[in-house]
C-alpha cells in the first residue's frame, strides 16, 4: 500500500512537470507572437504582389509601356520644321518698285513694273498683283488692271533681287478715241498682300479701256 501511494505520487509529479513545461512552451509565442503572427502577413503581402493576386500587378507594367509607344510619335518630327524654313512671302513695307519707259509696238503699249526686295531676308512672291491709277487727290482712275496671261512658278527674292510684271493698255485710236487722264500715282498690292505701295508717275495713259497686269516673273 505504501509503495503504491509512492508510485501514484511520483505520476502527479511527472504529469505536473509537464503542465509546466507546456505553460513556459505557451508563453514562448506570446513574447514572440508578434514576430510570428507577422511572419504570415509578410508572406500574405508578398503572396499577393508576386501571386496570383499580383498578376493585375504585373499586368500594369503593358499599360505603361503603351503610354510610351502612344507618346513617341509626338517626339517624332512633324514636318512643320520644313515649312517654317521656307522663305515668307513679300510684304509691301520690304518693297520697292520702279517703272520703265514705254515699250510700243503694233499698237500696244507695254510698261515693266519692277519689284525689288529691300528687306534683310530673302522672300517670295506668286500670282498677280492688284495695279490701280490714282489723280493728285487720291481718286481711282477707271478701274484697276484685269489679269492677262496663266499664273507662273514662285518666285523667291534675295535681298536686293527682282521680279518684274507687265502692264499693257494701246495706241489711242487702235480701239476707240478715248483714253484716261493720265495717273499722278500708281498703286500696287504685292500678290497676297492687303497693304499698298504706291510710286509717283505720270504712265501709263490708258487708252482703249484696256489695262492689264501679268503674274510675276522672275526679274
Amino acid at each position: 500500500m505504501a509503495a503504491s501511494m509512492t508510485l501514484l505520487a511520483v505520476a502527479t509529479a511527472a504529469c505536473g512537470g509537464g503542465g509546466g513545461s507546456g505553460g513556459s512552451a505557451a508563453s514562448a509565442p506570446d513574447g514572440s507572437g508578434g514576430s510570428a503572427s507577422s511572419a504570415p502577413s509578410a508572406s500574405s503581402s508578398t503572396s499577393t504582389e508576386s501571386g496570383g493576386d499580383g498578376a493585375p500587378g504585373a499586368s500594369s507594367a503593358p499599360p505603361s509601356s503603351a503610354a510610351a509607344v502612344r507618346s513617341a510619335p509626338s517626339a517624332r518630327p512633324s514636318g512643320t520644321g520644313q515649312a517654317a524654313a521656307a522663305s515668307p512671302r513679300c510684304t509691301a513695307d520690304q518693297l520697292g518698285l520702279s517703272l520703265s519707259a514705254p515699250n510700243a509696238g503694233a499698237g500696244n503699249i507695254r510698261y515693266d513694273l519692277r519689284l525689288v526686295n529691300n528687306g534683310a531676308g530673302a522672300c517670295v512672291l506668286r500670282g498677280f498683283p492688284g495695279v490701280s491709277l490714282l489723280a493728285g487727290d487720291g481718286a481711282t482712275i477707271g478701274r484697276p488692271a484685269s489679269r492677262e496671261g496663266e499664273q507662273l512658278p514662285a518666285v523667291t527674292l534675295a535681298p536686293g533681287g527682282t521680279a518684274d510684271v507687265t502692264l499693257h493698255t494701246l495706241n489711242k485710236g487702235i480701239k476707240g478715241s478715248s483714253c484716261w487722264a493720265a495717273p499722278s500715282l500708281l498703286k500696287i498690292y504685292p500678290p497676297g498682300s492687303r497693304d499698298a505701295m504706291t510710286l509717283r508717275t505720270s504712265t501709263p495713259v490708258v487708252c482703249g479701256d484696256t489695262f492689264t497686269v501679268t503674274a510675276v516673273r522672275s526679274g
